[in-house]
């Protein structure tokens, strides 16, 4: 019986999920969860964070898989807008989306910043002018943060290679979901033509032949602690993973529609889907929730 496929370009496994913070009583209001949209392991700070249609959630993890306490769930800070793309560098978590019922903010809300403590909700660029739909961030060697994402109005390729200040508009290919390599040199997408890597900052983008129809894919941050590798999850739910972006193996299935990847800096995975977020501490063989 063939497995239930993974989400697809232009679909989004609904979610109805109500999570409770479980640390100590009483216990705080559930926090209802209607879709989640991106994922991120920061296992520096033995942390999750998840984006999702009511804002970033952060869910507390000890890196144990046996005999676990059940995960702390809270939400992080007091913004409570519809988060689309969401990617961390080091301390800092940026986001695009929707503002929040009743915000006095444009429809698109642009590129925001806050920090893993979620202090301050803090507006950078492109206000009122992108909504990026999956986004991507790191350091080249001796850089200032490089940015990637897809604006959902377009579909065009939108990166900054200065930290936000410029921006530059690439190819238009629709994709569902974009990550630079390690290195933040190359940048890959999913598309319905299957995998592209692009070269020129998304000015152009060519298909990688030898890769499977992905929907989803991550890279291990700069500075990971592991050898860096990408991981993807492709129509029928299969997770792959590669070290040049050129030959993939196929290391076993995601949890039920998936709809969010990530992979943090030892090399664990984390996804988000119908169950919930589980985790993968061997390369997506096995997950645990």
């Amino acid at each position: 019986m063939r497995r239930a496929k993974a989400a697809s370009v232009g679909a989004v496994a609904a979610l109805s999920l109500a999570l409770a913070g479980c640390s100590s009583p009483p216990l705080s209001p559930p926090i209802v969860v209607t879709h989640v949209h991106a994922v991120d392991l920061d296992e520096e700070r033995g942390a999750v964070y998840v984006a999702t249609h009511e804002g970033i959630l952060r869910v507390a993890i000890d890196g144990s898989e046996s005999d676990a306490e059940p995960a702390t769930v809270e939400r992080l800070g007091v913004w409570k807008g519809d988060i689309m793309g969401m990617a961390r560098l080091d301390a800092a978590i940026y986001f695009s989306g929707h503002p929040a019922p009743g915000e006095n903010l444009p429809a698109n809300i642009g590129l925001y910043r806050t920090d893993v403590g979620g202090q301050a909700f803090t507006p950078l660029a492109l206000e009122g002018e992108v909504d990026f739909h999956s986004m991507t961030v790191g350091r080249a060697s001796g850089s200032s943060w490089s940015m990637a994402g897809i604006d959902s109005a377009s579909g065009r390729v939108i990166v900054s290679r200065d930290g936000g200040v410029t921006w530059s508009v690439g190819a238009a290919i629709s994709a569902r979901a974009v990550s630079w390599d390690a290195n933040a040199d190359l940048l890959y997408a999913t598309t319905d033509e299957g995998l592209q890597v692009s070269t020129d900052d998304g000015a152009t983008f060519a298909t990688v032949e030898t890769a499977p129809p992905l929907v989803l894919i991550s890279s291990t941050p700069a500075g990971a602690s592991t050898d860096a590798f990408l991981v993807g999850v492709d129509l029928e739910g299969y997770v792959h993973t590669s070290i040049d972006g050129v030959a993939w193996v196929s290391s076993g299935l995601a949890p039920p529609l998936t709809s969010a990847l990530s992979v943090g800096s030892g090399g664990s995975l984390v996804a988000a889907g119908i169950d919930g977020v589980q985790r993968s501490d061997d390369g997506g063989a096995t997950w645990t929730v």
